[in-house]
């Protein structure tokens, strides 16, 4: 068993790209739900910055 793991002399190598490939998995699967969190708030700052100019430009054609 402890044979079987080791690998020879290719375990180094073996258990190294069996550990990337699973963190290049992990990520792939995380990335879009960070990227989502983040595009969210942006909109809504965006959101919040065009409601505000809005705002801005009513009270300004009121005072007019």
């Amino acid at each position: 068993m402890l044979e079987m793991l080791q690998m020879g002399k290719y375990g180094p190598y073996v258990w190294s790209s069996y550990g990337i490939a699973l963190f290049i998995m992990v990520y792939v699967a995380i990335k879009p739900l960070m990227d989502k969190k983040t595009m969210f708030k942006e909109l809504m700052m965006k959101y919040r910055r065009e409601e505000h100019q809005l705002a801005s430009n009513q009270q300004e054609q009121e005072q007019s």
